[in-house]
């Protein structure tokens, strides 16, 4: 028991120490050097930066060994630093100071504790000599004479040339800001860049479908300009429509007002329904073998449709000439009429002398005698006794003369 208590003070104690350390090298006063080759533009209160971030200043710069001795104060959440951690000088701007960037190592590896110091790079400046000193000698010459060039045009215009300068001080000083500005943000734009290209990568893959949606879209913009006329006719039509609609949903209200008393009218009737009803339904079952039994005449009627357009197209053709033949029989039609009944009383005394039978068959035989003792040969001379009317009226053999409804005779 006492060797667990044992175990459990130890524990805590070193648990408590880590984080006494931990806390210790979390705080503000979290610094670490870094010794470099040179420390050109790199001023004390710099920018340094860990993982991209900005988290602390250069404390301190001094001279050790014949290198730069740099101290850097940090702070944040990206403290402290882990073994592995390397510093590289690079350009703040294009032109002058630098900053100091800081990778740290992997999590997994010890912590670097405060005032340790961690590996760095400082990229050897170019100077303007060493410059001269890579041209050949043509080249320097050639160099030189535009020196020379350069100081014969500028000689007697250097008030010009001072106040040019002067006044494009603000617009090299805006692109100063700008090159600062981008040489400070290039972790976000190094990742904005790297998500632009998996964008871009993305799009590429879907090359096939992204064509597809912009094909649609252009038959779809396509069919809208063609509808744009008809959509507008159709606004322009709709102020009237409406109108209208306005007024006939406004006589909708007396419309049901007339229509309640009627409907009320009609309760006593709609009352009896049911009883009707039931009373029809006996007549309807009597009905279902006749329906059954139209069933073969429907399927004849459906077949003597068929035929119908053909019969109505022949007798569209022969209704114009049918048309003009009973033209041109109105006139005998005309004469003919007054005698219908000697007309009538002929045909019904013909069929019924013919209509009785014998043994020979019919009483009345019809023969047709043709010669020259046929003919009429009669001077015109009537016998003693008779009379002739060449013109009787209708009816008068029988003594029933008649006239037609204008009250005249033949014509």
């Amino acid at each position: 028991m006492k060797r667990v208590l044992t175990v459990g003070i130890i524990a805590v104690a070193l648990l408590g120490g880590g984080a006494a350390a931990v806390a210790a090298m979390s705080s503000d006063d979290y610094e670490v050097g870094v010794i470099l080759d040179s420390a050109t533009n790199v001023v004390p209160g710099g920018t340094v930066q860990v993982n991209g971030f900005e988290v602390g200043r250069v404390s301190d710069i001094s001279v050790e060994g014949g290198k730069a001795k740099l101290m850097l104060a940090l702070e944040g959440d990206h403290v402290p630093l882990h073994d592995g951690a390397k510093v590289r000088i690079e350009w703040k701007a294009a032109l002058g100071e630098r900053m100091v960037n800081i990778n740290d190592g992997p999590e997994g590896n010890a912590v670097i504790p405060d005032g340790g110091m961690i590996e760095g790079h400082m990229p050897v400046p170019m100077e303007f000599d060493q410059v001269l000193n890579a041209l050949d000698p043509p080249t320097r010459a050639r160099l030189s004479s535009l020196i020379n060039r350069l100081d014969s045009t500028v000689k007697g215009n250097e008030d010009d040339l001072n106040r040019t300068v002067r006044s494009a001080g603000p617009a090299v000083q805006a692109l100063g800001e700008v090159l600062r500005g981008l040489g400070s943000d290039g972790p976000a734009i190094k990742q904005m860049v790297t998500q632009l290209d998996a964008m871009v990568s993305t799009l590429a893959g879907r090359e096939a479908d992204l064509r597809t949606v912009i094909d649609q879209l252009s038959k779809t913009t396509s069919l809208t300009a063609q509808q744009h006329a008809a959509l507008a006719a159709a606004l322009a039509k709709m102020p009237g429509t409406l109108q209208t609609a306005g007024q006939t949903l406004g006589g909708v209200p007396d419309a049901v007002r007339k229509a309640v008393p009627l409907l009320k009218d009609l309760e006593p009737a709609t009352a009896k329904l049911p009883n009707v009803s039931q009373n029809l339904r006996p007549l309807l079952t009597d009905l279902r073998p006749l329906v059954a039994e139209l069933r073969p005449t429907l399927t004849y009627a459906q077949t003597l449709l068929n035929y119908t357009p053909g019969l109505l197209d022949t007798a569209h053709a022969t209704a114009p000439g049918l048309n003009s033949a009973v033209s041109s029989l109105t006139p005998a039609l005309s004469f003919l009429r007054p005698f219908t009944p000697e007309a009538a009383g002929l045909l019904s005394n013909w069929g019924s002398a013919s209509a009785n039978y014998d043994a020979n068959g019919h009483y009345s035989r019809i023969y047709v005698q043709a010669g020259a003792s046929s003919l009429n040969i009669n001077p015109g001379i009537v016998p003693p006794g008779f009379t002739s009317n060449p013109t009787p009226l209708p009816g008068s053999p029988v003594n029933q003369p008649w006239t037609d409804a204008f009250g005249s005779g033949i014509r």
